[in-house]
């Protein structure tokens, strides 16, 4: 399964998270497209470059399940 490498992600503030932009260099243009709508309503953490980090937990869980479009009520963290 294509992935990030944990390698690439990134610590800030104590926190680990992803990037749009490591998502869109590590899938494909319909996975990144599925991620972000599987997103949407999801929060994130300001980076010190003022772009969003997405946290790791939340791109994990997208992958186990199955990369999906949606979420439903029981995948709310």
């Amino acid at each position: 399964m294509k992935r990030i490498p944990e390698s690439k992600y990134i610590v800030e503030h104590g926190t680990r998270c992803v990037t749009a932009r490591l998502i869109e260099e590590h899938h494909s243009t319909d996975e990144v497209e599925r991620f972000h709508r599987w997103f949407v309503g999801q929060t994130g953490i300001v980076l010190s470059d003022g772009t969003c980090g997405i946290y790791v937990s939340d791109y994990e869980r997208w992958l186990a399940q199955g990369k999906r479009t949606r979420q439903s009520a029981e995948d709310w963290d």
